[in-house]
């Protein structure tokens, strides 16, 4: 009995080590788990909000593909000591990998810390990005000189000083980018932080308003920081179109009358002769059996 005993312990362990041998390493291990590409930059829109912006990818069988559906959690961190964290929020990954995460007014202050982490994700390693940030500020303005208009635009810091030596854009928003003004791409500050951009007349918008962007871009201290500046002497757009017209470029619904008429009449004129056809063919037939 206790042979028999021994025998079904051994082929019970026998059993269980096979098991165990079957079972997929992904399982319980860490090693398959793919690694993740994370960038984040800071963008603050002057007088109305900061956001953080995520693009997360993966390197896959055609190159860096988009990582959707990801859940990142977002810490607002110690200048001094990165440990201590506080949680802010989360946001999740569009299917093109990126999210727009909106920080909360009381997390931005004159220096501020990010980090953005993906953690205890089933597909992907855990993934940290952190940035650094000092507060800036652009007061931009609209004014007239010599019946020219102008935008005077000044970079400050958070404690009120200006800053010099610092490239600024101008550019009037349009649907797909802004429109460069002054004739320069981008403008230095001078000694006072102030730069000053002439507006060339004739520029058009919808009733006449324009919508002008001054942009501190992807600095390395203060990400991208920009002061819109909203007009209305611009010159209205007169809408010409002729799309709810009975034009060749129309909607179906708005066909020309002589795209209907004509191929009609065709087609009734093409049918009429073939019935007659048929007929006189059939008529021929009946009269050769008589």
């Amino acid at each position: 009995m206790k042979s028999l005993s021994k025998t079904k312990g051994t082929l019970f362990f026998l059993l269980f080590a096979i098991l165990i041998g079957f079972i997929p390493e992904k399982g319980y291990s860490q090693k398959d788990k793919k690694s993740l590409s994370l960038a984040i930059q800071y963008f603050k829109i002057m007088k109305e909000y900061s956001y953080l912006s995520i693009n997360a990818k993966y390197k896959g069988e055609n190159g860096f593909e988009p990582s959707g559906n990801l859940l990142f959690t977002i810490y607002k961190t110690d200048t001094i000591d990165a440990s201590k964290a506080i949680k802010i929020g989360q946001i999740k990954t569009n299917k093109d990998g990126k999210a727009k995460f909106i920080i909360p007014p009381t997390y931005v202050n004159a220096f501020n810390a990010y980090a953005v982490r993906l953690e205890n994700n089933k597909t992907f390693e855990d993934t940290e990005e952190s940035l650094n940030i000092t507060d800036v500020s652009i007061e931009a303005s609209l004014v007239k000189s010599d019946s020219i208009y102008n935008i005077r635009a000044q970079l400050r810091s958070a404690s009120k000083e200006p800053i010099a030596e610092e490239p600024l854009k101008a550019g009037l928003k349009r649907l797909f980018g802004n429109l460069a003004i002054g004739g320069e791409d981008s403008f230095t500050t001078d000694s006072v932080g102030t730069i000053l951009v002439p507006i060339e007349k004739g520029l058009t918008g919808i009733n006449g308003k324009l919508n002008f962007q001054v942009i501190l871009e992807e600095s390395e201290k203060s990400g991208t920081v920009i002061a819109n500046v909203n007009t209305g002497f611009g010159v209205p757009i007169v809408d010409k179109s002729s799309f709810k017209e009975r034009t060749m470029w129309s909607p179906p619904t708005k066909t020309p009358y002589f795209l209907l008429i004509i191929p009609n009449i065709l087609l009734v004129g093409i049918w009429s002769i073939l019935v007659l056809l048929v007929l006189n063919l059939f008529k021929i037939y009946k009269s050769k059996i008589y």
